[in-house]
């Protein structure tokens, strides 16, 4: 199975599409927000990958197409935006204290924790661009020389957590 990763350019974009469909299956079925499909999608894709001993390298280069496109549609996200600039510019001071308090807390709590558990700069860099969209925040992980792979999963940790509260 391995070596069908190893050489299949869409086989992990296949399972990663599959695994999250199968995700979303399960959160109709149930009704729980504690079923988030992302959640499940990614113990699925874990679990296939221990079960089969497929290397994770083998599985990211063959789903490196949804990383690729995960860009394009955070963009796209700007475009519901754009059509509500009305009430944006209407509430505007609300929406910049709102911002600028989560950007505060999100980066405080970064450095109080990476300092209260003595963590290196590399560790912090990894961690600090948790409550951002996952494509700008690989960026910024890597520019700082953070551990991308972790800041992958700590994003999307604290965005299904984030959903699960609200």
């Amino acid at each position: 199975m391995g070596a069908f990763f190893r050489n299949s350019i869409f086989a992990g974009a296949a399972l990663t599409l599959a695994s999250y469909e199968i995700g979303q299956i399960i959160r109709k079925k149930y009704r729980s927000a504690l079923f988030h499909p992302l959640f499940l999608a990614s113990v699925i894709v874990i679990l296939i990958l221990k079960i089969f001993q497929i290397e994770y390298e083998d599985y990211f280069r063959s789903a490196r197409y949804i990383s690729f496109y995960l860009t394009p549609a955070t963009v796209c996200l700007a475009l519901p935006l754009y059509d509500q600039l009305h009430l944006l510019k209407r509430n505007a001071r609300a929406a910049a204290a709102g911002i600028m308090s989560g950007t505060l807390t999100s980066f405080l709590s970064v450095y109080l924790l990476a300092r209260w558990f003595r963590l290196s700069r590399q560790e912090y860099a990894t961690l600090l661009p948790k409550s951002i969209t996952t494509a700008i925040g690989i960026e910024i992980s890597e520019e700082l020389g953070g551990i991308i792979s972790v800041t992958t999963a700590v994003i999307l940790m604290s965005g299904i957590f984030g959903s699960l509260m609200a």
